[in-house]
């Protein structure tokens, strides 16, 4: 029996409160269909309009640029860790000791990284585009001068101390910047997505894996250190111009910031196709001054 034909019941020979439902559902009156007698039927809501489960306004739809966060996400790893392994390889040519050497590279590669989280403070994140660009033009430029820079230095008989800070100093710089990606990616995704930090923090392992796949089975014996410290180095600068996409997150007073970083990101990603041309010859350069020092 409907709800309107109890009403109807109800009219015709009121029902008390203890009786028997006229539903015949066997429950009191009180129990069942008094309950929804006379309460008006809820509105629908648009899935869009209901709030989120801790109470809070929903989140906006994701956008195009949204999307691209996790592929990014997984390139910036791979070039991060490529640079760190390129500078462990580096220093146990030109000091000796391999594995003193990949596992002081590989140490303050981590505790750098974490420096470079905890500087991700409000005054960073609050302008995560921009903030991104910085760190990406500077990995970039730092990327790929890191090896060629000390493959100068060691010929130019710089000291052993001052060169073992240069090199260690490289190793940190780069930690500590790719540490401070992490927080500026998470930020581009919460925009969207209350559980981005479990996502970025994935992703960012497995393309940490994937460079160091990358880098023992390829690069390293078929490129050969110089030329993958460009190839590394543009895909961290096309990352840098990828950014674009996140124009209209950018406040509009720093617009034409956002633009100027992103031309000198292209000139820069000009510069290192060109390197990459030339690598060969750039690669026997520096093979001549390690081989004449």
């Amino acid at each position: 029996m409907t709800q309107e034909k109890v009403r109807r019941r109800e009219r015709s020979a009121p029902v008390g409160r203890n009786d028997d439902c006229p539903c015949g559902s066997g429950r009191k009156f009180k129990r069942c269909c008094r309950e929804g007698a006379g309460r008006p039927a809820a509105s629908p809501v648009a899935p869009s309009a209901r709030p989120t489960p801790t109470g809070g306004p929903p989140p906006p739809a994701p956008g195009a640029a949204d999307a691209i966060v996790p592929p990014l996400t997984l390139v910036l790893a791979f070039c991060s860790i490529v640079y760190e392994l390129l500078l462990g390889q580096a220093l146990s040519a030109f000091l000796g000791n391999t594995v003193l050497r990949y596992s002081v590279t590989m140490g303050l590669y981590l505790v750098s990284m974490g420096i470079g989280a905890m500087l991700a403070q409000a005054r960073v994140l609050a302008r995560p585009v921009v903030s991104l660009q910085i760190v990406e033009l500077a990995l970039t430029v730092l990327g790929a001068g890191a090896v060629l820079l000390l493959c100068v230095a060691d010929a130019a008989g710089v000291p052993g101390p001052l060169f073992w800070l240069l090199a260690h100093g490289l190793i940190v710089s780069i930690g500590v910047l790719s540490g401070l990606e992490i927080p500026l990616l998470i930020e581009l995704r919460s925009r969207h997505d209350p559980h981005a930090a479990s996502g970025v923090l994935g992703v960012d392992y497995v393309g940490a894996f994937l460079g160091t796949v990358t880098f023992a089975f390829f690069f390293y014996p078929r490129l050969g250190l110089i030329p993958t410290t460009f190839v590394v180095a543009a895909l961290n600068a096309a990352v840098g111009l990828s950014l674009g996409a996140f124009r209209r997150r950018v406040e509009p007073s720093v617009r034409p910031r956002h633009r100027r970083l992103l031309g000198v990101q292209a000139a820069l990603l000009l510069v290192l196709v060109g390197c990459i041309v030339a690598a060969p010859s750039i690669n026997e350069f520096s093979l001549d001054l390690y081989l004449d020092r």
